[in-house]
């Protein structure tokens, strides 16, 4: 009789308690054991099959992987902890699996000086607008903390008050790999989590892990022992195989295409994914087609972690880390999904839309070296496999590489300019028009443009598009309407000004919604909204906040100062009508309302719903 044996598990694997059943346990079942014994991680295995449930920050249980085999299960387990748990209210924990330091790797750790040059390198590549002069380097334990010092008066007991809130930092690990943070989340919040990826990433495989863990045990009781050299020496001997690891690295290719099925629409019947990677960087275009219309979508950074690691895991089989992956997901007419996978190991050059600045493949050479490289990365490089230069005197400029079409972010995956074939309209700008009498408006899948004002979609921190309509009053002739159509986006720093108030007027009292405005709307509401909604809740759930109007959003509630101080469970309701967002307040006859118009109000209804089912 097949047996189905549940195992309530701790999240560094150890089993809490296990019982078998008969038949295959419902998901009510599962979370039911799983709450009984107060686990976040329950386990369900037949013969060698394992499937891995969770339990979310919120308390929902859902299944996270299924039929897989144990230690790709025990991935799933620390990716799912990582990005739902990790680091908690209290920081740092080193009893986690991931609360310790990751190894420094084949290129070693970086010294002050050359994490404040690289960052410095990220700063000018991108236009930020963050000073590079006067750079500050703090050590953590994965690599460095890179910031602007602040300088206070410190004759002026008040000085304090002008001290910014909210002030941007840069997390830089020893390999290269940068991450934008912000001052408004405790530093040791950032910095734990920063570490923990790191460490989930760069990890050894189990049997490693194990034997490493064993070797320090015996030097620890050595040393004990009062008599040093009890212990003549120690070999691991039980590396794993190039099949094992190659099995590995399949599985868990497998379980992040079943992720990234999870971002796509209702109906599909192909995703093609295309990652390009280094240590320090990457990019990502995955597109969903549904009768041969394509939808791109955005990859999460949770999603980029798995990738990530599923390189490390590759890198250690004879080819090396891949430079990219290209996941091609096809669905049969039964509902089956059948995957396929192809590595680039660079053996040409990589197509421009897919390449990455020269820093990101010298970082990438000197934490994996390589016997043989392409004579195109050789030259595209610099370096003959070697790390790249030593610091450089202030001020840091770019490296003299050739422009890069795509600008890739370390912290998150963005969308690249992928050369593979579709349809000829999917190229195409979705919008392309007049807007007024004269200023033209281009909008296509990267970007938007408005006369000399343009903004990557990427780099959109806010939209807003709302809709007005004016009465004007008729004494001798009969009333006239005009509806006053909006659209808006921009960044918080540096925003485009042409970009925050385009409009379109239309007459009478039922007018037709311009299809310029109805395009951009669509593309926002499918592309935009779900990325800026998954970065805000997580600023928010991890100790952040955001303005929305003049409304305050933070982790413990909602704050309009002299009106409105109220926690989640307070609120019984939120709306939108009459081009307001209206939340309602236990106990409050009147609600509190904020305007369509305000930058990102469109979100402040899912952002209540999302935070009150958490708490409520």
């Amino acid at each position: 009789m097949t047996r189905h044996v549940l195992t309530a598990v701790g999240v560094g694997g150890e089993p809490i308690a296990q019982e078998a059943r008969t038949t295959p346990p419902p998901l009510a079942v599962v979370a039911s054991y799983g709450d009984l014994h107060a686990c976040d991680y329950v386990a369900v295995a037949q013969d060698a099959s394992v499937s891995l449930y969770a339990r979310d920050h919120g308390g929902t249980w859902d299944l996270v992987c299924a039929g897989t085999d144990a230690v790709t299960a025990d991935e799933l387990r620390l990716w799912f902890d990582l990005t739902h748990h990790y680091p908690g209210p209290d920081g740092t924990d080193e009893s986690h699996p991931l609360g310790k330091a990751p190894a420094a790797g084949a290129g070693g750790r970086i010294d002050a000086a050359r994490a404040v040059v690289l960052v410095q390198e990220h700063i000018s590549a991108r236009g930020l607008d963050y000073p590079v002069h006067g750079l500050e380097a703090d050590r953590f334990a994965a690599g460095w903390s890179v910031y602007t010092p602040v300088d206070i008066d410190d004759s002026d007991p008040m000085a304090f008050l002008d001290l910014p809130l909210d002030r941007s930092v840069f997390l830089i690990s020893d390999v290269g790999r940068i991450k934008e943070v912000t001052t408004a989340i405790p530093p040791e919040q950032v910095r734990a989590l920063f570490t923990a990826e790191e460490a989930f990433v760069r990890r050894a495989p189990v049997e490693e892990s194990f034997m490493n863990g064993l070797k320090e045990e015996f030097e620890r009781l050595d040393a004990r022992s009062g008599q040093p050299g009890a212990v003549a020496g120690f070999t691991v001997v039980s590396a794993p195989s190039e099949e094992l690891i190659a099995g590995r690295v399949s599985a868990l290719t497998h379980e992040t295409a079943q992720q990234l099925a999870l971002l796509g629409p209702a109906q599909w019947d192909r995703m093609t994914a295309v990652f390009s990677c280094t240590v320090s960087a990457e990019t990502a275009d995955v597109s969903f087609w549904n009768r041969e219309r394509p939808m791109d979508v955005r990859v999460p950074e949770q999603i980029a972690l798995l990738v990530r690691r599923q390189r490390h895991l590759a890198a250690a089989m004879p080819a090396g880390p891949w430079l990219r992956l290209l996941l091609n997901v096809t669905k049969a007419a039964d509902g089956r999904a059948q995957v396929s996978t192809e590595y680039d190991y660079g053996d040409e050059r990589l197509p421009d839309g897919q390449l990455l600045a020269p820093s990101h493949y010298r970082n990438d050479l000197a934490a994996y070296p390589r016997t043989e490289v392409p004579t195109w990365l050789t030259g595209y490089t610099g370096a003959r496999g070697a790390r790249a230069e030593r610091p450089r005197p202030e001020p840091a400029r770019p490296e003299p590489a050739r422009p890069e079409p795509a600008r890739p972010e370390p912290a998150r995956v963005e969308p690249a300019q992928v050369e593979r074939p579709r349809p000829e309209p999917a190229e195409r700008p979705f919008v392309d028009s007049k807007v007024g009498w004269s200023t033209h408006m281009v909008a296509d899948r990267h970007r938007i443009t408005y006369g000399r004002h343009t903004l990557d979609w990427d780099e959109v921190e806010w939209v807003r598009y709302p809709v007005s309509r004016t009465k004007h009053q008729g004494f001798l002739f009969p009333s006239m309407y005009t509806t006053t159509y909006t659209f808006g986006v921009g960044t918080y720093t540096d925003s485009p000004e042409g970009l925050r108030n385009l409009s379109w007027s239309r007459g009478g009292k039922r007018p037709t919604d311009p299809a310029e405005w109805l395009a951009l709307v669509d593309f926002v509401q499918r592309i935009i909204e779900p990325r800026l909604l998954a970065k805000y809740l997580d600023l928010i759930r991890r100790g952040g906040s955001i303005t929305v109007g003049e409304v305050r959003v933070h982790r413990d509630g909602l704050t309009l100062r002299g009106v409105m101080d109220a926690n989640w469970r307070s609120l019984t309701g939120v709306e939108v009508a009459n081009g307001l967002v209206w939340i309602h307040e236990q106990g409050r006859p009147q609600a509190v309302r904020v305007s369509l118009g305000s930058a990102n109000a469109v979100l402040l209804p899912r952002i209540v719903a999302a935070m009150t089912a958490v708490t409520g």
